[in-house]
């Protein structure tokens, strides 16, 4: 069983830029929307679409733990691993921002006594193992380490 206390510190400790590890808050900082677009291979995501997927799974977790309904099949799969739909600044400050508010929707969910935590707890590692993923699409580009 998850404990709320601890896992808001970590959740909280996992954005901030302190440890040896570059804070999910800085995951997606200096990015141009062809950086973000970028894909290693035929087939494989770009960042953008990372960056969409985690935001996706925190809204979604939040609603559900909230009572909200679930969501059909089909429409998950749209927008699991949503592509941008132009590659334009506004459309990619857009994504960086709403990164921004699951870190806080997350964080309130967690911080509910009367919320269930077992899927929120789960966003914590899913968040953390595509946090490694962004990073490694940051570095196949050439890009320089955020530290």
């Amino acid at each position: 069983m998850h404990d709320r206390d601890t896992l808001i510190q970590l959740w909280e400790h996992a954005w901030a830029p302190k440890g040896g590890w570059t804070p999910f808050a800085q995951i997606l900082d200096g990015l141009s929307p062809e950086q973000a677009a970028w894909r290693p291979a035929p087939g494989r995501h770009s960042i953008w679409q990372i960056a969409n997927h985690l935001a996706f799974w925190g809204e979604y977790v939040c609603l559900r733990a909230r009572g909200g309904d679930a969501l059909p099949d089909d429409e998950i799969r749209r927008r699991n691993w949503e592509e941008p739909e132009a590659i334009t600044g506004d459309a990619w400050r857009e994504t960086v921002e709403r990164h921004a508010r699951v870190r806080e929707m997350v964080r309130d969910a967690i911080a509910d006594p009367a919320l269930p935590l077992d899927d929120l707890g789960e966003l914590l590692t899913h968040h953390a193992y595509h946090a490694g993923q962004i990073m490694q699409l940051r570095a196949l580009q050439g890009l320089a380490p955020i530290v």
